[in-house]
């Protein structure tokens, strides 16, 4: 049993060194994995490395990178929440990363926020990150200032672009659903003309004006006691009244899709340029 020891103490360094070995190998491994966009195995292997260095925080930050660029920012934002980190020294790095996990994973007031109350980060990223989270909110007036605070010596990339998004933000004209309502009121079908759904408002004249035409005749010709002309007044009634809801719903269904265009559109410039 004596030998067993000194035998043990032996072998420590030559144990301790081959687990060094092996993390830098490991972390040159994750490094590839991250640079060559094989980002699934790469928050994998960073995540094995952070089990084998927990208060790493480039470990951290490389694995919110990944999760953000592989299109899972839900799993960074659960990661993070794991960490716990609110009472540490905040690390620029890291907590920059965070940002762009927010802006990415659909939170940008968060993201402001972050930025501008932490004392964190430096005025160029807070001018950046109040940028980007002003444009995916589609504040086009907020982020029009936000792009003149930022000067040109920033070499913020794609500000082009960006200006030319933020003047068609500014530039777009959504419809009015209590005036696509309005208009369907003297002629059915007018506010979904209106709302662009020009079919649908041709359609919805040509029912209620033949229910209306039909219920008329009948009266005229038989009196008010014919049932078929209270049937065709209960359509044209029914009809009309669908057309004024129907004239409401079209404008606000203009609305969200002119919205979500442009938010993909917003999407697929901030986000490549977050790095």
């Amino acid at each position: 049993m004596k030998f067993l020891i000194p035998a043990f103490l032996f072998f420590l360094p030559a144990l301790s060194a081959q687990d060094l070995y092996d993390y830098a190998h490991s972390r040159a491994y994750a490094r590839y994995l991250l640079q060559s966009q094989q980002y699934a195995l790469a928050a994998e292997e960073y995540e094995r490395l952070i089990f084998l260095k927990p208060d790493n925080d480039t470990l951290r930050t490389e694995l919110l990178r990944a999760y953000r660029r592989g299109n899972t920012p839900e799993k960074g934002l659960q990661q993070w929440s794991k960490w716990q980190l609110e009472s540490r020294p905040k690390s620029r790095l890291l907590f920059g990363e965070y940002s762009k996990l927010l802006l990415r994973g659909g939170f940008p007031a968060e993201a402001r926020d972050l930025a501008t109350q932490s004392n964190v980060f430096d005025s160029s990223q807070i001018r950046r990150t109040v940028l980007y989270a002003d444009m995916l909110e589609q504040k086009w007036k907020q982020a029009n200032v936000s792009l003149a605070q930022i000067p040109l010596s920033d070499k913020l990339s794609r500000r082009t672009d960006l200006e030319k998004l933020i003047q068609k933000g500014q530039k777009q004209k959504l419809k009015k659903p209590w005036l696509a309502t309005a208009l369907s009121v003297p002629v059915p079908g007018l506010g979904k003309v209106y709302s662009g759904a020009w079919k649908d408002g041709i359609i919805s004249l040509l029912f209620v004006g033949v229910n209306t035409w039909q219920a008329v005749r009948r009266f005229d010709k038989e009196g008010t006691d014919t049932f078929w002309g209270w049937i065709h007044s209960g359509f044209a009634l029914g009809l009309y009244s669908g057309n004024l809801y129907g004239a409401h719903k079209a404008a606000r269904r203009y609305n969200q899709k002119k919205i979500k265009q442009l938010q993909h559109e917003t999407e697929a410039l901030v986000f490549p340029v977050l790095d």
